[in-house]
């Protein structure tokens, strides 16, 4: 599966349950874990130095909000990234676990 976001191709891998792209300085990823069929874990964000202050860590972020909402699922975010950017983000405290 894959989400363009302005000029960004952001790639979902299923399997390994993470959403990524290549940047300068290798791939910003974002992972996740499953919890059956209601909760999306939020683990973890990175995007390499050389590539950050480019809001590409939101953009990830924002592809992963889009599949939880299309597979009705909670987000539960237990990297700080990601917590603190739903925390900003008022439209998506109905999403949270």
């Amino acid at each position: 599966m894959e989400t363009t976001k302005s000029n960004l191709q952001i790639n979902h891998d299923l399997i390994g349950k993470l959403f990524y792209i290549k940047v300068k300085g290798g791939n910003a990823e974002l992972h996740y874990k499953r919890h059956g069929d209601e909760v999306m874990e939020i683990t973890s964000t990175t995007v390499p130095e050389e590539s950050r202050q480019f809001g590409i860590g939101g953009s990830l972020l924002e592809s992963a909000i889009a599949f939880a909402k299309e597979q009705q699922l909670a987000i539960k975010p237990t990297c700080s990234f990601a917590a603190d950017y739903l925390k900003e983000h008022p439209e998506y405290h109905a999403l949270l676990a």
